[in-house]
């Protein structure tokens, strides 16, 4: 998706499997979101290019080369999308991304092997500027359009679980698990776990009851509270 990637803008998180629109035809797609910010749709048989989605995330220098100053970059070498899973609604056709902004600072540095060879090389360092995360709506169907975005506190770093019954369900690193409309977006019910929510939520039935599970278990390279419990939510029809 990178040629010649220096960035670090790998694809890291686990590929979707969907239909969309292609050639007044549907075609078996398979849709990954970015470390770059984009969601990228590709034809699963042939290879063929078919979309890739609004951005998702603040995208600044996106493609600089460092220099011995630095340059600031957005997104950063943890994405955009990173190893989060999304999910996939295959009624309505939409994809729930979650997301980081944390800006990165590219440093050029030289160094000298015992040889006298001088090399160059780029080191790539966390930067003071503000950091968030977004909770997006991408449409499948319309070439990625963006249908809604939330802005949260902290960079998502988890998953996303979204349900027939029109809830999505997605953590945050100061412990709250959250249930937004698949709608709209708004938020519709909140509940702090005590420790960083930073898996993706799983949804079960027993009995004729949905459930929501998630763990609760904080994740250090983020610095979010760690936590040993599992913990589940019955859902009740209005």
């Amino acid at each position: 998706m990178v040629p010649h990637d220096i960035w670090g803008y790998d694809t890291a998180s686990p590929p979707i499997l969907f239909e969309a629109p292609s050639d007044n035809r549907l075609a078996s797609a398979v849709g990954v979101p970015s470390k770059n910010g984009w969601f990228y749709a590709l034809d699963r048989r042939t290879g063929d290019f078919l979309f890739k989605s609004e951005p998702f995330v603040p995208q600044n220098n996106l493609f600089a080369r460092a220099s011995p100053e630095g340059v600031l970059v957005a997104p950063g070498s943890f994405g955009g999308a990173s190893w989060s899973p999304s999910s996939y609604d295959p009624i309505t056709g939409i994809v729930y991304v979650p997301a980081i902004h944390k800006p990165s600072k590219m440093i050029e540095k030289t160094i000298e092997d015992p040889y006298g060879q001088v090399m160059n090389f780029t080191l790539t360092e966390s930067s003071d500027e503000p950091t968030w995360g977004t909770l997006t709506a991408l449409n499948t169907r319309a070439n990625g359009r963006i249908l809604w975005q939330v802005r949260t506190n902290q960079p998502l770093v988890g998953g996303v679980l979204a349900t027939a019954g029109g809830l999505v369900f997605t953590g945050e690193g100061d412990g709250r698990l959250s249930a937004f409309d698949s709608t709209t977006g708004d938020r519709l019910w909140e509940f702090n776990c005590g420790a960083g929510v930073n898996a993706p939520p799983m949804s079960y039935e027993i009995n004729s009851v949905q459930y929501v599970a998630v763990a609760a278990g904080g994740h250090a390279v983020f610095g979010y509270s760690p936590g040993d419990a599992v913990i589940a939510f019955a859902i009740n029809d209005p």
